[in-house]
């Protein structure tokens, strides 16, 4: 059985206040004060090997996570920034070859252009060899035929005078001939 118990059971108010002072949690006594005093002296020790290193790690951990999260904002930066001159030199890259592009087909056209003045050139110099060429067979043509004419003349001359004639007369017959008719008359 216990005081309270025994104070009910007995109903004296002098075990009541004796229950009242045992049923508090502290008691005003020496364990009380020591029991204070051994607090405060924990206190003081877990503050100095504790709490103080636990404080400073804790001060020393947050501040390396602000330096990492600063750190990590300016790599962030950095890496912005390298990509901005990344496109920039994609940009600068696409109008050099663009440029270059657009160079080579100058150069290409203008390269073209002399082939085809060569080809031109080379055309218009066949061109006259080949009328040169057909002038010299058109010579030919009309001296063979001058000297077929003549011969055809001459056998005609010949029978209508019924005369032989030398080849001295056959040559001023030819001469007299060419002179009455004319080159122009042979070139139609």
């Amino acid at each position: 059985m216990n005081l309270f118990s025994l104070a009910a059971l007995t109903g004296t108010s002098e075990a009541v206040s004796q229950v009242g002072l045992k049923l508090g949690l502290v008691e005003p006594n020496w364990t009380f004060v020591f029991q204070i005093a051994n607090t405060l002296i924990l206190f003081l020790i877990l503050k100095k090997l504790l709490f103080k290193p636990v404080t400073e790690f804790m001060a020393k951990r947050q501040e390396g996570i602000e330096n990492s999260l600063k750190d990590a904002e300016n790599k962030n930066l950095e890496a912005e920034e390298l990509i901005a001159q990344y496109h920039e030199k994609i940009n600068q890259s696409k109008s050099e070859g663009m440029e270059i592009i657009r160079l080579m087909t100058k150069e290409a056209e203008g390269h073209g252009a002399s082939i085809v003045k060569a080809a031109e050139a080379e055309a218009e110099k066949i061109k006259n060899h080949a009328i040169l060429e057909i002038e010299r067979e058109r010579e030919k043509a009309i001296n063979s035929l001058k000297e077929e004419v003549s011969e055809m003349i001459l056998m005609t001359a010949s029978k209508l005078i019924e005369k032989d004639l030398n080849d001295e007369d056959h040559k001023i017959l030819i001469k007299k001939f060419i002179g009455e008719v004319g080159d122009s008359k042979w070139q139609n």
